[in-house]
């Protein structure tokens, strides 16, 4: 009866132990098991972050932009002005940068075509799509002007030489304007100068003799 009860109780015992689980092997497993679910989750967390919060367009770096623009240039009557420029900017910001520009203007009255240097200060605020600037320098003009064909054969019947006539001119100016990044390396740009053009002219001052000129053109650049 002792014995019985005895390999009774054994028994027991040996299908209990059996039947629990080994629990450094269950820890070895679930431990990075759950390391793991935890990565993919904030992994996951921070890409859906990003989408909805993309981050902001940045000012590229210095280096060179072209640029091509169209517009109007006031000097008592409009004319279409048309051209190119090539800047280099400088600095981590790309803050400072130089400009050489080449255009024509379509007038009424003729064609004038000019070059122009500038040096430009920008925001260089990488971190927006929004650049203003603001520019200076100088350059030199050619104009060549001729009267309308009417007036032209009035004044061949009076005697007077209608051909067309040249004059060259230096001229200082000061301007800015806003860039606005459409894509990382491609911005639209408004462009406003002021122009004072040293006119030649016999018995009159320096200050008086200054042409004014104002134009306002609008610009695609390249950033490369």
């Amino acid at each position: 009866m002792v014995l019985g009860a005895l390999a009774l109780s054994l028994f027991i015992v040996t299908k209990a132990e059996a039947s629990t689980p080994a629990v450094p092997g269950f820890a070895s497993i679930s431990v990075p098991l759950i390391a793991h679910l935890e990565t993919e989750t904030n992994l996951e967390q921070q890409q859906e972050e990003e989408r909805r919060d993309p981050p902001p367009v940045i000012d590229p770096a210095s280096g060179p932009v072209l640029s091509v623009f169209g517009g109007t240039v006031f000097s008592g009557k409009s004319a279409f002005q048309t051209g190119g420029a090539i800047a280099y900017f400088f600095g981590a910001k790309a803050g400072v940068g130089l400009e050489a520009e080449a255009s024509m203007i379509l007038g009424p009255g003729g064609i004038v075509t000019q070059v122009m240097g500038s040096f430009i200060l920008q925001a260089g605020a990488r971190t927006s799509k929004f650049v203003p600037y603001i520019a200076l320098g100088g350059g030199f003009l050619q104009a060549t002007t001729k009267f309308p064909d009417e007036k032209a054969e009035a004044l061949e019947k009076l005697g007077i030489n209608p051909e067309p006539t040249k004059e060259s001119a230096p001229f200082v100016h000061i301007g800015g304007g806003l860039r606005f990044y459409i894509k990382r390396n491609l911005a639209f740009r408004g462009d406003v100068r002021v122009a004072r053009v040293k006119l030649d002219l016999e018995g009159v001052d320096l200050i008086d003799s200054l042409f004014r000129m104002r134009r306002v053109v609008g610009m695609l650049s390249w950033e490369f």
